[in-house]
């Protein structure tokens, strides 16, 4: 890839699976379409947000649905620590602007598990390691951010592990 007839760059990124990938592509082209310049604004930084990412050290141009959901995440997280601080300074239409902007970034993530889901899911865990003394927590923990990684937080898991435990 280089520069083309017309003096673009043309850049290569790898997508094994664009489906979240393509559909934030998608879904800017139509914000494009509808002038909504809030999801245009938003989608624009996701996207180049992930493109970023994904030229870091251990992803090599890979572009992913976790890698996808890991910056929707800390993107969402950013835009509601925003309103947040709007809120508490007491600029309600700043604060306004930044939850449309985490409204426009919240259908990327997956649905968040409610605490009978999450209970159950690690109940399950916890019959399969049958864990010991405080290491057994450490092993329940690794085991189930991996299962359930996008669906909960990790403190929700790690609060609900503890209780189980005992």
């Amino acid at each position: 890839m280089g520069p083309t007839a017309s003096g673009l760059i043309e850049v290569a990124i790898i997508c094994p699976e664009m489906s979240l990938f393509q559909k934030i592509e998608d879904d800017l082209a139509d914000a494009r379409r509808r002038s909504d310049a809030v999801a245009l604004g938003s989608l624009g930084l996701l996207k180049t947000e992930v493109i970023n990412a994904s030229k870091e050290s251990g992803f090599k141009g890979q572009i992913d649905d976790a890698l996808v959901i890991g910056v929707a995440r800390k993107e969402l997280k950013r835009r509601q620590e925003s309103a947040d601080a709007y809120t508490g300074a007491g600029r309600a239409d700043a604060a306004a602007k930044e939850q449309a902007a985490a409204a426009v970034i919240k259908p990327y993530l997956p649905a968040q598990m409610d605490p009978a889901e999450l209970e159950a899911e690690l109940s399950k865990i916890i019959a399969e390691l049958k864990p010991e003394g405080p290491a057994g927590f450490g092993m329940v923990m690794k085991e189930a951010n991996q299962r359930l990684s996008g669906r909960a937080a990790g403190s929700e898991i790690a609060a609900t592990a503890k209780r189980l435990l005992g």
